[in-house]
């Protein structure tokens, strides 16, 4: 089954897992919201803990970096009164100086990217849904002050603390699907929405011109798993950024986020309450287990997915 995974985030990164326990071939088209420009490096998260989580060395404990990853150059620049809010472990900092070379020697992210998947031995493709740059910006209160930082600055530095006025998609007027990520879309016969939080991770992808109305026309069965359980995200500042939307935090406001994107919402088992609200948005609904807290629930999440 050709199966594409709208992924971003650690939700995403346990899902994949189980898909590749499942299939083994498929393709994820990664957030690169979350990208940005970082002590002269470029700094992709969601693309890395793709990457990491398929070449089997990422931090499952942590849900990010490199599992037994060192800081001893982050170590050194705190001595030397850097700024040392963003984790940077050492073997991490391969990644990111290997692709910032090749970005500067005229390199696509699509195709460094790709690269990168050969040099980690994983047989999945991994496809940053824009090669163009896009950024995800949040627009905070703190101390009575607006501010707008970017997404990494909001969760990272201050803990994502501040409160969220509006979340904003820089770049995505200019920004265009590559044309992997459409080759991949229109040739997909399931397109899976990994649970993430849908305002940082799922809509930053279908507001790059070309694919969410690419996913629209699609003929595949197109699925979405729930972040949600009851009323809040699994993990993660979810809450903040629905209600930023005017949203609740719940399955059935997700769903209306995705209306006429997906056929099926996964929800918990736990919100089998919702169904039949969320069937009244046009889409089927399936309740399973969604918190996949072992390997083994993770592939079961999976083979509901690829059944439904």
């Amino acid at each position: 089954m050709r199966t594409v995974a709208l992924a971003g985030g650690t939700g995403s990164a346990k899902l994949l897992r189980g898909l590749q326990q499942e299939l083994g071939d498929f393709t994820v088209v990664s957030n690169v919201g979350d990208n940005f420009w970082h002590k002269g490096l470029y700094i992709c998260p969601d693309i890395d803990t793709a990457l990491y989580t398929l070449s089997g060395i990422a931090d499952v404990a942590k849900g990010w970096g490199i599992q037994g990853d060192t800081f001893n150059v982050l170590s050194q620049l705190a001595r030397m009164g850097e700024e040392t809010w963003f984790n940077l472990g050492d073997s991490d900092l391969a990644t990111h100086i290997f692709r910032t070379g090749r970005l500067s020697q005229g390199k696509r992210l699509g195709e460094v990217t790709a690269e990168l998947c050969t040099r980690f031995g994983v047989s999945q493709r991994i496809i940053p849904c824009t090669d163009d740059s896009l950024e995800t910006r949040v627009d905070t209160i703190m101390d009575g002050r607006q501010q707008t930082m970017h997404l990494q600055e909001f969760w990272v530095r201050e803990r994502g603390a501040p409160e969220v006025a509006r979340v904003s998609y820089v770049g995505a007027e200019t920004a265009t699907t590559n044309e992997a990520t459409l080759r991949a879309i229109e040739g997909a016969e399931r397109i899976v929405f990994c649970p993430a939080n849908p305002v940082t991770s799922i809509l930053p992808i279908l507001s790059v011109r070309g694919l969410r109305e690419a996913i629209a026309e699609s003929p595949a069965r197109r699925i979405a798993v729930s972040p949600m359980i009851g009323a809040g995200p699994v993990s993660g500042p979810a809450r903040k950024m629905m209600k930023s939307l005017g949203s609740e935090s719940d399955s059935l406001s997700v769903a209306k986020l995705y209306r006429e994107v997906i056929d099926c919402m996964v929800i918990d088992a736990s919100d089998e309450g919702q169904r039949r609200a969320i069937e009244d948005e046009g889409m089927d609904v399936a309740a399973t287990s969604t918190l996949m807290n072992t390997r083994e629930e993770e592939r079961e999440l999976a083979r509901t997915v690829l059944r439904v």
